[in-house]
């Protein structure tokens, strides 16, 4: 749109580059018109996009880099999500407040990504950018960066809270805590999100990304995430003060760490007011020491969000009331006017009156590197690691466990016949009385049990050799009629050493021996 002729009948009275606002309709992004009232021409309209006049041509290539590093950080938080779920926590020390975290700033990572690869349309027509209800590209956009902004906030302040409970008050948050912060901070995150998308809207303000709009952002938008991040910077100066003020006490009252009793030994309490400092030091010690990421995390993302929300409310402030100040803005308009062509030499008047290149890039990089400063802060080297093991484990075959020595043993499937067997059976003499033994003959006339068949198998495995079952007269595997009962056999306990009826004992042979060896 921006290269379109310069005697284009859109334009009416304006003079080059500018359009008049009267030839075009209200589709689109209307408050997002540059326009100004000049006297007896008429509304004149800065050409869509804006950005192509108020900065110079390298301002793309920033918005761009801006996009790639979200997408750079998008693929890490997604690793790091990965992570959380697929390997154990003893590798990756993860918490729920870290989960929240990561899905915060990937929804802001989407709202730079979706525009970085769908390159919109930036503008409806020649004057007017697109809104979220003619683009469904900057609905997306838009979207996604005010849900991960507001989501952002709201979980840094529950996490700044929940290490204050634990440093200052020496509280561990419990699963009451868990379902309070779940509840109240994605249904906070969600009221927000709801009323600035209906109420408020996104529109094209800087390059491909749709931003929220000036109108009622204050209210629904800025205002609630300042306050949020305002609330949790209190409470981090809160337990930073505290833990200065623990510092400072067990350095002045390192000798009087114990209180000494009427025994002249030391006594100890378990109450928290009783407790000397150098014990409370400790404890504040060993709980920053093991929280200092999430520290630094809250520290990096309070300062990204209000500096992006105070620069933005300074930009609202500047372009709704641009058109009030036509006299300020003179020199610029005029400067365009002589140089419809070559608008780069107006840039840097352009910068004067609103908020100058070097402020938006910031704003832009701060908000790509948020995605980055979570990955860096909770990503741990036990990570990559658990991810070798665990690629090892599926992708590497499974084998089984085989002693080095074995293949000198090996021998091929035909030979698996007993043959080893033969040499220890023949050790060993059959015994005469085994009347009924699979590996021994009834009568000398039979078979050879040690004698190969044809087939190379023992003879004692062949038909011929199998011997004819006889069940036991004693034997109730199967039911019997009453009639066919066998007649109970007289027992002779001394048979087996067993006691007899009636408490009949029988002494064994060398009993009485034993027993008046053994007399007390």
């Amino acid at each position: 749109m921006a290269n379109a002729t310069l005697s284009s009948p859109l334009r009416g009275l304006c003079p080059a580059p500018f359009y008049d606002a009267s030839k075009f309709g209200f589709g689109g992004s209307v408050e997002g018109r540059f326009c100004a009232t000049i006297p007896t021409l008429g509304d004149c309209c800065l050409p869509c996009p804006a950005t192509d006049y108020l900065y110079p041509e390298d301002f793309k290539k920033w918005y761009r880099a801006a996009e790639a590093l979200n997408l750079v950080g998008l693929v890490c938080m997604a690793f790091l999500l990965l992570s959380f779920i697929c390997l154990p926590a003893e590798q990756t020390r993860r918490h729920y407040l870290s989960y929240c975290l990561i899905i915060a700033a990937m929804f802001l990572a989407l709202g730079f990504v979706i525009p970085f690869g769908a390159r919109p349309e930036q503008c409806y027509d020649e004057i007017t950018p697109n809104d979220m209800y003619t683009s469904l590209t900057c609905a997306f956009s838009g979207a996604f960066i005010i849900a991960g902004g507001i989501s952002i906030a709201v979980w840094i302040f529950i996490r700044a809270l929940s290490m204050h409970l634990q440093i200052c008050w020496d509280v561990m948050p419990g699963k009451r805590f868990f379902y309070w912060a779940q509840g109240l901070g994605w249904t906070i995150a969600a009221a927000f999100f709801t009323a600035t998308i209906t109420v408020t809207g996104v529109s094209f303000r800087f390059g491909d990304v749709c931003h929220v709009n000036a109108s009622h952002s204050l209210a629904d938008f800025w205002g609630p995430l300042l306050a949020i991040a305002g609330a949790a910077t209190l409470i981090q100066i809160g337990t930073f003060a505290y833990c200065i003020k623990v510092y400072l006490q067990s350095m002045w009252n390192d000798d009087k760490t114990e209180t000494q009793s009427s025994m002249g030994l030391p006594s100890y309490t378990t109450s928290i007011k009783t407790r000397s400092p150098r014990v409370i030091y400790r404890r504040v010690r060993k709980v920053v020491y093991l929280q200092w990421r999430g520290i630094t995390i809250v520290v990096f993302i309070l300062v990204d969000v209000v500096f992006f929300s105070v620069i933005f409310i300074w930009l609202n402030s500047i372009t709704s009331h641009a058109t009030d100040k036509i006299k300020d803005a003179m020199p610029f308009l005029l400067c365009l006017i002589k140089n419809p062509s070559s608008h780069e030499q107006c840039t840097p008047l352009a910068e004067a009156l609103f908020v100058n290149k070097s402020t938006v890039i910031a704003i832009l990089i701060m908000l790509s590197l948020a995605g980055l400063q979570v990955f860096i802060l909770l990503v741990r080297a036990s990570m990559f690691t658990g991810w070798i093991d665990l690629i090892r484990c599926k992708v590497g075959s499974k084998r089984e466990f085989v002693s080095l020595d074995a293949h000198k043993y090996a021998v091929g499937p035909h030979q698996f016949e007993l043959e080893q067997v033969q040499p220890s059976i023949a050790t060993y003499p059959v015994p005469q009385s085994a009347d009924v033994s699979p590996i021994s003959p009834k009568e000398k006339g039979d078979i050879d049990p040690y004698r190969r068949s044809v087939t190379g198998t023992p003879e004692y495995f062949s038909k011929e050799a199998a011997r004819e079952y006889t069940t036991p007269t004693l034997s109730f595997s199967t039911p019997r009629a009453p009639s066919q009962a066998v007649t109970r056999a007289e027992w002779d306990p001394r048979a087996t050493h067993a006691r007899g009826g009636l408490g009949f004992h029988p002494p064994l042979p060398h009993e009485d021996e034993y027993q008046a060896e053994n007399k007390i």
